[in-house]
């Protein structure tokens, strides 16, 4: 059983209600911000409990702590696990050590290594297979793409999401670069380092089916080059594109107006 629905069991098997936890959880504590919700996103997964909050609900939950921490350190050990599995015939072996560091900070709920430094595409791909399989672990990179501290974290985590071939997080990842200047112009510039500016490369990065980002990407940079090649090939993605924000992007590309404005 995983930390969350340990903390449901225990307090279900106190009667206790995610209201009356929170209630006790600031007394113990001194800290009255303590809410449902956050109850509620700790047994859903959303969010891990820190080491200050585990402390007290161990208390609360009367249990030793021993028993929270060991849970959470199991759901660490099988994401770790599952990402050298994972990664395994795909990456170099530098590659792999440095993927397996990055998933096991991220689904820890630390955002350091990600913020880092902006990640390869190559990275991303791998991240996003990972990712994919881990709920809590797409929840948090989608908080992260949205109000990250730095631009670094945000494009990261849009450049992950942008590759699960989920469509509706393609779609909040093609809104987040239309909304975020810098999440845009640093992923407009990581596409434009991978596959260059010509319109041939543009034009096929229009079909990456790996990545929803470089998608968008594409069709903002054809929308500069105002010619008839690039005109006709965001004529064939508009029939064939799935993500909503990116076909929203295309179709005012055509008419030769900016998506960004």
């Amino acid at each position: 059983m995983s930390v969350g629905p340990l903390i449901q069991e225990l307090r279900l098997g106190l009667h206790l209600s995610q209201t009356d936890l929170a209630h006790h959880l600031a007394t113990v504590s001194g800290r009255k911000t303590i809410t449902r919700e956050t109850v509620s996103k700790w047994e859903n997964e959303k969010v891990t409990p820190g080491p200050f909050w585990r402390r007290h609900l161990a208390t609360v939950l009367q249990v030793p702590l021993s028993s929270l921490e060991a849970e959470l350190v199991k759901r660490r050990t099988f994401l770790v696990d599952a990402v050298a599995l994972g990664i395994a015939p795909l990456a170099p072996a530098q590659d792999k050590a440095d993927i397996t560091e990055i998933f096991a900070s991220v689904s820890g709920g630390d955002a350091e290594l990600l913020g880092a430094v902006q990640t390869t595409y190559r990275t991303d791909l791998h991240l996003s297979g990972l990712a994919v399989r881990d709920r809590p672990t797409i929840y948090r990179l989608v908080k992260w793409m949205h109000d990250g501290a730095t631009p670094v974290l945000r494009v990261n985590a849009a450049g992950i999401i942008a590759k699960s071939r989920d469509l509706e997080l393609s779609d909040m990842a093609a809104a987040a670069m239309l909304r975020d200047v810098e999440v845009r112009r640093l992923y407009l510039s990581a596409v434009a380092a991978r596959v260059g500016t010509r319109t041939e490369a543009l034009i096929g990065e229009l079909s990456n089916p790996r990545d929803a980002g470089a998608r968008w990407c594409a069709a903002v940079m054809l929308q500069r080059k105002s010619d008839e090649a690039a005109r006709a090939a965001l004529l064939r993605a508009l029939r064939t594109e799935p993500v909503r924000e990116t076909i929203r992007t295309i179709g005012l590309a055509i008419q030769g107006e900016d998506p960004c404005t």
